[in-house]
């Protein structure tokens, strides 16, 4: 056996069982993403160590590295990770999101409540088994990666209270399973019609505090898939102008429960609400023209023709 021969075998004899077992990939991805959280205030993310995963079987993943999940949890599967939730735990840095992309089975990344900050990396949106991606409460920046708009198997998405700032990425459409949307508290703009004309089976829409434009006195067309579905939808402390939703448009809104239009520059009369409506929060100016709860005071209220707006 020649000299360079031997050096290999010794070498790859000596390295952890980490290295060599059927997960070494999904392993070796979570210790890159660490290598981006630069502060850990609490040693949280000092449980990832290879030391603690050395006696793994060749299909375990390190449930016991904390925030992380795995598929195996409950006894059954094949240990692929499923879930990374850090939220709340004072971290910060840069992250490298695209570390993650050997993660084959996750799920659920749940990052909120840090200070991260840095750009969200466009091949996020190559992770397509994610779920539930929640990065609010941080301190990222610049646009929204068009890519995450790929992510087709999306149900909640909340990117609320960071820094960024550009139009909303076109595309959203493709996202047919997304229940919650919220985007609240960023610099986002764009033509609010264009955006609510691609939301399809959304429950939850929060879109406040931006610097969305446009007016949504629109026709029934742009908003029927959205109307079907939302049951909150606050779009206050933006740019809107125009008039308020007509008539037809009104009446499509079967489901909704909190509509919130205040601090824009909507101006005009709003349309009769003659229909049983389960509004229960209803603000569209600095202070409330009126609260309703779902026990019929909307027809009370609204049902006999157009309110003057306090606004005009």
């Amino acid at each position: 056996m020649n000299l360079s021969l031997t050096l290999l075998l010794l070498l790859t004899l000596s390295l952890p069982p980490l290295l060599h077992s059927a997960s070494n990939s999904e392993l070796r991805s979570l210790l890159e993403f660490k290598k981006g959280i630069q502060l850990d205030p609490h040693g949280v993310v000092s449980s990832w160590d290879t030391a603690t995963v050395a006696s793994l079987d060749a299909n375990d993943c390190p449930s016991a590295w904390h925030g992380v999940y795995c598929e195996g949890d409950d006894g059954a599967g094949s240990g692929n990770v499923t879930a990374i939730v850090l939220d709340g735990l004072a971290l910060a840095g840069e992250l490298k999101f695209h570390a993650l992309t050997e993660l084959k089975a996750l799920r659920n990344l749940s990052l909120a409540g840090n200070n991260f900050t840095g750009r969200v990396e466009p091949v996020l949106g190559t992770i397509t088994t994610l779920q539930y991606l929640d990065l609010s409460s941080n301190s990222f920046y610049g646009p929204i990666p068009a890519r995450i708009n790929d992510l087709w198997g999306l149900n909640y998405l909340n990117f609320s209270q960071n820094n960024f700032s550009s139009g909303f990425p076109s595309g959203i459409q493709n996202l047919q399973q997304l229940k919650t949307l919220d985007m609240h508290g960023n610099g986002l703009w764009g033509d609010i019609a264009e955006l609510l004309l691609e939301l399809r089976n959304v429950e939850y829409v929060d879109l406040s505090f931006n610097e969305f434009f446009g007016s949504i006195s629109t026709n029934s067309s742009v908003i029927t898939s959205l109307a079907n579905t939302v049951r909150h939808l606050d779009l206050s402390h933006n740019n809107l102008s125009g008039g308020f939703l007509a008539s037809d448009s009104v009446q499509l809104f079967r489901n909704l429960e909190v509509l919130d239009l205040g601090d824009n520059q909507i101006t005009g009369e709003l349309p009769s609400l003659e229909f049983d409506a389960k509004i229960a929060d209803f603000e569209v100016g600095k202070e409330p023209i009126f609260w309703v709860d779902t026990r019929g005071v909307v027809r009370e209220f609204c049902g006999i023709g157009g309110i003057r707006s306090q606004w005009q």
